[in-house]
């Protein structure tokens, strides 16, 4: 390589370095520009209070279709009288 394909290829090198460095301060500046701000940490914390009261609501109903269930499964087994000998060998499949 002669002094000219050098030069060329070190300002090249140095265009690109610079872009990058400027996109990657751009980023980092508007980041904490954002992260900064009072008004949306205040709406993200209403937003999470919110699903944090539906998440107990939720749990509360689940808890609810839980006791219902057994319940439910209480009473069929209080009404099912046991059957007698004969009627058990009837439904039973032969082996």
């Amino acid at each position: 390589m002669n002094g000219e394909q050098v030069a060329a290829v070190s300002i090249a090198a140095i265009i690109v370095w610079g872009i990058t460095l400027s996109m990657w301060a751009q980023a980092w500046a508007s980041r904490r520009k954002d992260s900064a701000k009072p008004e949306r940490l205040a709406a993200l914390e209403g937003r999470l209070e919110r699903v944090e009261q539906a998440i107990d609501s939720v749990a509360i109903e689940v808890e609810r279709i839980g006791e219902a269930h057994r319940f439910t499964a209480r009473l069929l087994t209080e009404r099912l009288e046991p059957l007698p000998a004969d009627a058990r060998a009837s439904r039973e499949p032969n082996a």
